[in-house]
């Protein structure tokens, strides 16, 4: 299982979506805009957005002012949801997956303990959810102008010859 490009341009698309409409749910986010802002090709990124509206977790505004909005609130949406919407599979091992077998499935010492793992995976990436990652990056923003606000006031002054004030 690897968490491929498509997943992490999803989780930044969702992210930006919910950084650039959380004033107002209702409002769009054009696609140029994300495309911009977290550098993924347009060509790439509509591939996204449309697994991402097929699975329901956006919509689309045609027209000069349209663009993208989450369907939901982003409390409510999982990362597990963005992955499994962007993903074609997402099993650590290919046994696990629907009508893929494998030769020594039947002899298999490992199957239920990849079963185990595949349940932790799940459990774990459904557990962190979309609207607490944001809020969580915009703390650290906050804090990190906090920080140096107070790095700058505590900066020595200099005088014009270059010499501290005492």
């Amino acid at each position: 299982m690897n968490i491929t490009s498509k997943s992490r341009y999803a989780l930044k698309i969702m992210m930006d979506l919910t950084e650039h409409s959380s004033a107002d749910e209702a409002a769009v986010v054009q696609r140029s805009d994300i495309a911009v802002r977290q550098g993924i090709p347009l060509d790439y990124m509509d591939h996204i957005l449309s697994r991402l509206r097929e699975a329901g977790l956006l919509g689309s505004v045609r027209g000069r002012s349209g663009g993208y909005r989450l369907l939901r609130p982003a409390d409510a949406v999982s990362v597990w949801e963005i992955f499994l919407a962007v993903e074609d599979g997402f099993q650590p091992v290919q046994c696990l997956e629907g009508g893929v077998g494998c030769v020594s499935e039947h002899v298999c010492s490992s199957k239920d303990a990849w079963g185990l793992i595949s349940s932790a995976i799940r459990s774990a990436l459904s557990g962190i959810i979309l609207g607490d990652l944001v809020h969580r990056r915009e703390l650290t923003k906050d804090l990190e102008s906090l920080v140096s606000q107070t790095q700058e006031c505590r900066a020595p002054k200099r005088r014009a010859g270059g010499s501290r004030l005492l």
